[in-house]
């Protein structure tokens, strides 16, 4: 249990910030280079190829057909996917990447420092082209393949890049902005281009190859006299777009010594829980994502294999997975090592748990009791259950390939419930770790020997933490010694070598919001490098992170999207009943919902259109007022463009009290800015909160 504890440097505490939180062993000293003294990922890659070059590093599976299925008069595309991975040694992926590496340069002539675009899913020719440009010193800028047209102009635009490389799916997009996209010269498609898309593209000054062209042109004559432009640590490798709730995205600059000292941490993570260069690991989440860019860097310098899947075809339910004819990316690949977005893992206990139940008889009651003695297990530090119990999950495990022996959630909250049932289920540690693109998404990771749940665990070898005192919210430091809390609580600071440089600013119109935030947002203790993340945490005894709210406007859903609290409140606000909303999401809560103060001239009207007698505070509590309002609400919601997941899910109605509202600077509710006072009407309307999340 030793490896649990985190060192808390008391004589440290400076201020309104805690004292720092470091991993045993790591005191003062994060790791910043990996073992093998790699401080740049174009070294991590040299010497993985070195290393392990005849053991297999990346697969892939092979489209037979796509399939147009229509079901009650609506169409869907279904994917016959070959039932097996395709594999490249190390030695074949280090060829690919030089291969591209030296066509980039020959077919874009795109400078050192100079910038490339990837907008594309996730798939095996998305790592390469990073790689690829890591070798050749040039910033690779990555833009969520969701995010649309204006996002991805944003990008391409604010970032100036010469080059893009686009999924072929992405294309039609791609074609529509490329007009408006001044810098741009070269389109690189991952596929064939579309001959309409190519004379588009054509047609504005954009040249446009094929990802397999510019490997050609590399290992040709043309790519042999160019060099590799090794990066310095100290180089930007990465401009990462946030996916962007309350405005523009944000481009975060990652150095390489940030996301090398990531893998450095990570690989100390591997060395306690089992994961070497046997591991197989599942790549499928965003790779404009930084936990999966990391994970998948990490694997390459473990010399783990790694297939890529979609998270539609990732099991035999996946929506795009042609049946019976293909089996799901799991069951093919059959990994050890899987990275989860919370929502997967919801998904995967929603399945089971129906799938169990319409089963019914004896196979309920023999999963159920197995369910039971795992729980019990989980609760006393252990994993799974006995081999005869066992069997009743063996079908649940098979669908993952079976070979699972360690399962680590990010990006939100996991509920205690879905994490020890998915522990049990899985016969494997499941864990949560927490993290920020700002700091590489490596801060802090629960220990193989530690089954706490609602826990993100210790810090990583690369991060320090420390806990800001936020008066405002009633979270100090000095909560710790209040018996009722007995921990210390505050803003989590993460500090050490992951953490970014700061955020893009366009020298040629600098938008003052973000050069607000790069002067508030980061601050420097006793030499440290410090990003505050807006989240409110707590640390036990032992030095684990509880994260327990947020302190920023903003509430992260159980996919890990973001939510714009005063985005959506503005939105409800044009319901002709609504004086003023607060919306409010519980963290780990599976859904955010609104607190509504009401015009009391509209509910009257509105009770007697309805013939529903009562005074006001009567009327807010009317199933059929509630109803109404509710729905007067979602429809601003739905005018305003907002997406379905951000729309609240419930309403509560407050009535003035005396003609005086619910909310006023004089109760305290309100600053003099008539601006709410989030943590205050919180606490004040806890039970109708509550209620809501009945």
């Amino acid at each position: 249990m030793a490896e649990m504890l985190a060192d808390i440097d008391e004589a440290l505490a400076e201020g309104e910030f805690g004292p720092p939180v470091y991993l045993k062993g790591f005191k003062g000293e994060p790791v910043r280079v990996t073992p093998d003294g790699c401080k740049t990922m174009f070294e991590i890659l040299k010497n993985s190829v070195a290393k392990y070059g005849s053991r297999n590093a990346v697969g892939t599976r092979d489209v037979v057909q796509v399939h147009t299925i229509e079901e009650k008069g609506r169409k869907f595309e279904k994917i016959e996917l070959a039932n097996s991975f395709k594999f490249l040694t190390y030695d074949e992926y280090g060829a690919r990447v030089l291969g591209f590496a030296r066509g980039l340069v020959a077919a874009a002539s795109i400078p050192v420092k100079g910038r490339m675009v990837i907008y594309a899913e996730t798939q095996r020719d998305w790592m390469v082209a990073a790689l690829a440009g890591f070798s050749m010193s040039i910033e690779i800028v990555t833009i969520y393949a969701t995010l649309g047209e204006e996002g991805a102009l944003y990008g391409l635009n604010q970032t100036k890049a010469q080059v893009v490389v686009a999924d072929h799916k992405l294309l039609k997009v791609l074609s529509k902005i490329a007009p408006e996209c001044a810098h741009l010269k070269q389109v690189i498609t991952i596929g064939d281009c579309d001959p309409k898309f190519r004379e588009t593209l054509e047609g504005c000054g954009k040249t446009v190859l094929t990802f397999d062209e510019v490997v050609a042109i590399g290992l040709g004559e043309q790519g042999a006299a160019i060099e590799e432009r090794p990066p310095q640590p100290e180089d930007i490798a990465v401009v990462m777009y946030t996916s962007g709730t309350t405005g523009p995205p944000k481009g975060v600059l990652l150095t390489h010594a940030n996301i090398t000292s990531a893998a450095a941490g990570f690989n100390h993570c591997a060395s306690t829980c089992g994961l070497s260069c046997d591991t197989v690991f599942l790549a499928y989440l965003p790779l404009a994502h930084i936990m999966e860019m990391v994970a998948e860097i990490s694997i390459i310098m473990l010399g783990a294999c790694m297939g890529y899947g979609s998270p539609h075809t990732l099991i035999e339910s996946g929506v795009k997975l042609k049946r019976p004819e293909s089996d799901g990316d799991c069951k093919v690949l059959s990994p050890t090592f899987m990275v989860f977005a919370p929502a997967v893992m919801d998904k995967v206990y929603k399945g089971v748990t129906k799938k169990v139940s319409d089963a019914g008889g004896v196979s309920q009651w023999a999963f159920n009791t197995a369910l039971d003695y795992g729980m019990q297990n989980y609760d006393a530090g252990g994993v799974g259950v006995n081999p005869i119990l066992n069997m009743a999950f063996s079908s649940v495990q098979a669908t993952l390939g079976g070979k699972i022996t360690l399962a680590v959630t990010g990006s939100a909250p996991l509920s205690p419930e879905i994490q020890k049932f998915m522990q049990t289920v899985l016969k494997a540690p499941v864990r949560q770790g927490y993290g920020l693109t700002e700091n590489c998404a490596c801060a802090t990771i629960g220990t193989m020997a530690d089954n706490a749940v609602k826990s993100v665990g210790p810090p990583q070898a690369c991060a320090i933490i420390r806990l800001a005192d936020w008066p405002e919210g009633l979270y100090r430091n000095s909560d710790k010694d209040n018996p009722e809390i007995g921990m210390r609580r505050g803003e989590v600071l993460i500090g050490g070598p992951t953490v970014c440089v700061g955020y893009l600013v366009d020298p040629d119109a600098p938008d003052p919001d973000i050069v607000k935030k790069n002067e508030e947002e980061f601050v420097t203790i006793q030499g440290e490098r410090y990003f505050r993340t807006g989240d409110i945490g707590q640390l036990t005894a032992q030095g684990n992170l509880m994260i327990i709210d947020r302190k920023k406007d903003l509430w992260k859903g159980p996919s890990g999207e973001y939510v714009a609290l005063s985005k959506v409140e503005a939105s409800i606000k044009l319901s002709p009943y609504i004086d003023m909303p607060l919306v409010y999401g519980k963290t780990g809560g599976e859904y955010h919902i609104a607190l509504c103060c009401v015009i009391d001239g509209e509910i009257k009207k509105l009770g007697e259109t309805k013939g529903i007698a009562g005074s006001v505070q009567e009327l807010c509590k009317n199933e059929e007022i509630i109803a109404e309002v509710s729905a007067s609400c979602r429809q601003m919601c739905v005018d305003t463009k907002l997406v379905e997941f951000e729309i609240p899910r419930k309403y509560a109605f407050l009535p003035t009290t005396d003609g005086v509202p619910a909310w006023t600077p004089e109760n305290d509710m309100l600053t003099a800015a008539m601006k709410l006072k989030r943590p205050m009407i919180q606490r004040t309307h806890v039970a109708e909160i509550d209620a809501m999340y009945a």
